[in-house]
């Protein structure tokens, strides 16, 4: 049976439209979807077309702005009633979103006066630019889906073993070297044929980044004997939503995520809690060119 995500996401919703400018409990607020922290913020952004952060960041300044003009409070007390540190935080996020000042919503004195001001504003514009209206902006609305880039796939993995080195920091950054290493060890030992993952243990997005651990291993026959300094661990195998792309730039592995993550959403499939990763079928060192498979674990139909 499909999975409607956005049904799923309704009571979370609900819950963020009335507690939006109180601290949030990260599990309290997925156990809502009956989702897993680890997927959540990925399943909320493909969702709502926004991340979880934005999300509220947008609900306080949109609340921020109706008490300033409905109210005539004080700035900072506006700020302090939803989450900014200051005055000085508050005005620069409203500038960053508006490109008002607060003082020249909390100066309007009638709703015309208001809409004339954020008529000329930068989100006002940005909101009168052809083609953008309210179901532009969300990827999925539970009928309509967008046109991918690359379809997605089924894939099942065998469960196995896994030689690799563990890298913790940025995503993308300290890969050149353990990947040489791998690399080397492995045509030295017959195994150049291996499958070669890259296994995503955090979510960056909750996780700080220079806490975020990447596991870059190959897929290796069980007994294999490693050097010092490569790791063993069984890998679950399972089966996987996937898509294949040609990646030369940084950006490009986020849009695969994001496609990946919103095709998953739009066929109601089911997320299961294995770690997400990175096949890479084939790489170019000398441009950087990557052929490779972007894979989330889901649940057998």
């Amino acid at each position: 049976m499909a999975t409607d995500y956005l049904q799923r996401l309704q009571p979370v919703i609900r819950y963020l439209e009335r507690h939006y400018n109180q601290p949030l409990n990260l599990s309290k607020v997925a156990a809502l979807a009956h989702l897993s922290p680890y997927h959540f913020h990925r399943i909320f952004k493909a969702v709502t077309g926004e991340t979880l952060n934005d999300y509220l960041r947008r609900l306080r300044l949109e609340g921020a702005a109706g008490d300033l003009f409905y109210t005539k409070a004080p700035v900072v007390n506006v700020a302090m009633e939803y989450g900014f540190s200051s005055s000085q935080s508050l005005a620069k996020a409203f500038r960053q979103y508006f490109g008002l000042t607060p003082t020249q919503i909390r100066d309007c004195q009638v709703l015309e006066e208001l809409s004339q001001v954020l008529r000329s504003s930068k989100i006002g514009h940005r909101l009168r630019k052809p083609g953008h209206d309210s179901a532009a902006a969300v990827p999925y609305t539970g009928t309509v889906f967008n046109s991918w880039s690359t379809e997605m796939n089924h894939h099942h993995f065998e469960a196995g073993t896994m030689a690799f080195i563990r890298v913790t920091g940025p995503y993308g950054q300290g890969y050149e070297a353990p990947c040489t290493r791998l690399h080397q060890w492995a045509q030295a030992s017959g195994l150049g044929q291996c499958k070669c993952l890259f296994i995503y243990h955090d979510n960056p997005e909750i996780t700080p980044a220079e806490h975020c651990r990447t596991d870059i291993g190959l897929l290796v026959p069980q007994g294999t004997r490693v050097p010092q300094g490569v790791e063993l661990q069984p890998f679950d195998g399972g089966d996987y939503a996937t898509i294949r792309k040609t990646v030369s730039e940084h950006d490009q592995y986020v849009s695969s995520w994001n496609d990946l993550l919103g095709q998953v959403v739009a066929a109601g499939l089911e997320c299961d809690d294995r770690f997400c990763f990175e096949w890479y079928h084939d790489v170019d060192l000398a441009t950087g060119v990557a052929d490779v498979s972007f894979c989330t674990a889901i649940r057998a139909g």
